[in-house]
């Protein structure tokens, strides 16, 4: 089943391409958008977002055209949206703030729109914050605050981006558990910089670079994309494209390994920075 379907779409901004003939379509589950800064994720969450429309192509959520002004609000009442820098009124505390955006959410019966906004802030672990001004609040609270007002309602779309940015491991984990919950039943896109957050929770990942689709597939998939090319020594191999020192202080390392090397499973990161530095290796889709 499509939940949202992205058919040719371009955007450009100047000369330069953010989208180049996307066409992807995104199922219900958890859905990972990976890419370096500027491959086009943002944009692309926008325009599904119904934020921005593109120069070409089509995109229609539950069978909603969103080029239409009827497509547009029929997507609006099903989205839950954090954007990458949400913008905050200073002088609202965390409650005042959800409450307005449920408020442009038709949520009018104030005792249920209530109950609704203490639900999400809870959820999200700001049951002692929610009356303090969001100008008090940690980075990672006001993050909080923010994810938050997107699960109002749980809606049937929710697209997070750079949802765990400013958030610390534990408030992370914690993310990670409230989104399998959140996510039952839903469509969720997820843009991340953290392949350890898209092996955990997403059943499939598409990554983007330089505004077209470099991969679409299983984070199983992606990482297998690196099968056989991942290696380890007590020094750096010139034939490595990537190398770093592990904690155990052996170099890790990925490319093309000499005979005898000691081969090591491959991860989603190993997967994606193989893609992303070796155009060669770039495949459209691999789901079958």
């Amino acid at each position: 089943m499509t939940a949202v379907q992205v058919v040719a779409v371009e955007k450009r901004f100047g000369g330069v391409a953010a989208l180049d003939g996307v066409d992807i379509d995104f199922t219900p589950g958890i859905n990972g958008l990976l890419g370096p800064n500027g491959a086009g994720k943002t944009t692309l969450l926008r325009i599904v977002a119904t934020v921005m429309a593109p120069d070409r192509g089509r995109v229609e959520a539950f069978g909603a055209d969103i080029s239409t002004a009827q497509g547009r609000l029929t997507t609006r009442r099903n989205l839950g949206y954090l954007p990458q820098e949400p913008g905050f009124h200073r002088h609202f505390s965390a409650f005042d703030f959800v409450d307005y955006v449920a408020i442009l959410k038709e949520w009018g019966d104030r005792k249920a729109r209530h109950d609704e906004v203490r639900r999400v802030l809870s959820s999200v672990g700001l049951e002692a914050e929610m009356h303090k001004r969001i100008s008090q609040l940690s980075g990672g609270m006001r993050r909080r605050v923010a994810i938050a007002q997107a699960l109002i309602g749980s809606p049937k779309l929710l697209i997070l981006d750079e949802p765990t940015a400013g958030l610390d491991p534990e408030q992370r984990l914690r993310f990670r558990e409230l989104l399998g919950t959140a996510a039952a039943g839903s469509t969720v896109l997820l843009s991340t910089h953290q392949t350890d957050d898209v092996a955990a929770l997403c059943q499939r990942v598409v990554v983007l670079l330089e505004g077209r689709v470099a991969f679409s597939g299983t984070p199983g998939e992606l990482a297998a994309l690196a099968g056989g090319r991942v290696w380890t020594a007590t020094t750096r191999d010139p034939r490595a494209d990537l190398a770093w020192v592990t904690s155990e202080g052996m170099v890790r390392q990925i490319g093309s390994p000499p005979a005898g090397s000691t081969l090591v499973d491959p991860t989603v990161e190993d997967g994606y920075l193989l893609l992303a530095g070796n155009p060669a290796d770039r495949t459209a889709d691999v789901t079958p």
